[in-house]
């Protein structure tokens, strides 16, 4: 079972900052492999760490209706696998750490489904490392 770190609190007041030192101390004392979680929907905790995001949780979302709408997802493949096959597609493997981004969804709405794929994911992956770190957006309520 991982070590969880949780940094949640009030806008502006150095959450991303607080994850990304906390983050390159970890990598550093190389106690195990740490994963790291972007879970804010304005997400910059790779620029704080120097890692390029290709895809995110909340993009993978919305190609994913996009999929349904236009019926592209591959024939012979449920809707649920090709899900699963595109959301560990998100998984971003560094020499440090691995990490999750959530992002942001298109358009009108809450962020519940994408909230909800980055909380399983994050129990799909975690037993597999020493620390999860994880960077939530401004607030209380996700802890």
């Amino acid at each position: 079972m991982p070590h969880t770190i949780a940094v949640a609190g009030k806008g502006g007041v150095g959450k991303t900052t607080t994850c990304g030192m906390l983050i390159d101390y970890l990598c550093k004392k190389k106690n195990g492999p740490v994963l790291v979680v972007d879970a804010d929907a304005n997400s910059n905790l790779n620029e704080v760490l120097g890692v390029e995001v290709e895809t995110s949780l909340g993009q993978i979302r919305e190609e994913m209706a996009h999929a349904e709408l236009k019926g592209t997802i591959p024939g012979g493949m449920s809707k649920a696998d090709y899900a699963e096959l595109k959301f560990s597609s998100a998984l971003i493997e560094d020499d440090d750490f691995d990490m999750l981004v959530m992002g942001r969804t298109q358009g009108k709405g809450c962020y519940c489904y994408v909230n909800g794929v980055l909380q399983s994911q994050v129990a799909k992956y975690a037993n597999n490392y020493a620390y999860v770190v994880m960077d939530n957006e401004a607030g209380l309520e996700h802890i």
